[in-house]
């Protein structure tokens, strides 16, 4: 009788015994059926439900055992699986999301962001609203045009051209009377009263200084009987010191009392 020797099941031989081999060694193949399914099952203890198209799955699989685990207790569905496919992002890039506690919502603010990193850096230390301090600093949009232009409203933040034109109409600015100085700003002035021949110059000491690069002009007002109330433009206006300047009567017949006015 032909008896194969093997010690797993992969050793037998589908041939043994042949159908002329007599029984005297039938228990012998039986043993080795026996040893060679424990020898190649040694761990299974009960029985296995799985099919062969599910035992099947695992053919080519090359992972560890410490691999497969990685799995164990996983909830997640295929499709979701599904969403890693072709990620290319290395472990140092998902390891940023780590600690991150934002919701889909939260981070999906940041769609279409196309700041810069300096940009954004402009608003590190803001500790209120933005668009409430703007508010506070200028609150004209909230106006209308006639209003702000008027004045009417009591709450207004900046000086309305009325209520401009009301404070300079306030002050006493008298031309006709006596001498003086105002500024406004940057813009200083002087007027008084002088007289001169025709022809002749008059020399105005100025109460301020100015620089020789400063801009000035000089209008002279007769007050005589040839030109009364009207305006002469000065002329040859000179620069004799840091607080004098110089001008021709200019346009006037004969001697005339008139009053003049500097702007600087």
């Amino acid at each position: 009788m032909a008896l194969e020797t093997g010690t797993y099941v992969n050793s037998l031989n589908a041939s043994n015994p042949a159908s002329t081999d007599g029984l005297a060694q039938a228990d012998d193949h039986i043993r080795l059926l026996k040893a060679t399914i424990k020898a190649t099952l040694p761990n299974v203890t009960g029985a296995v439900t799985a099919t062969q198209l599910e035992l099947n799955l695992m053919d080519g699989v090359t992972a560890t055992t410490a691999e497969l685990n990685l799995v164990d207790g996983l909830t997640a569905s295929t499709a979701e699986l599904n969403k890693i496919d072709g990620l290319t992002a290395s472990t140092t890039e998902l390891n940023k999301l780590d600690g991150v506690t934002a919701s889909t919502a939260e981070l999906n603010k940041l769609d279409g962001l196309t700041t810069s990193t300096s940009e954004l850096n402009y608003v590190d230390g803001v500790t209120g609203n933005i668009q409430t301090q703007l508010n506070a600093i200028q609150n004209i949009p909230s106006q209308a045009t006639s209003t702000w232009q008027s004045g009417t409203n009591t709450t207004e933040s900046t000086v309305s051209p009325a209520k401009l034109k009301a404070a300079i109409n306030a002050t006493a600015l008298s031309m006709t009377t006596g001498s003086g100085t105002a500024q406004i700003g940057s813009l200083k002035m002087a007027w008084g009263k002088n007289s001169c021949n025709a022809g002749g110059t008059v020399a105005i000491t100025l109460p301020f200084s100015y620089s020789s690069t400063s801009s000035y002009g000089v209008v002279a007002m007769s007050n005589d009987g040839n030109h009364a109330g009207a305006t002469r433009a000065a002329q040859g206006v000179s620069k004799t010191a840091a607080n004098q300047i110089v001008y021709a009567k200019a346009g006037f017949s004969g001697s005339s009392v008139h009053w003049y006015t500097i702007g600087y």
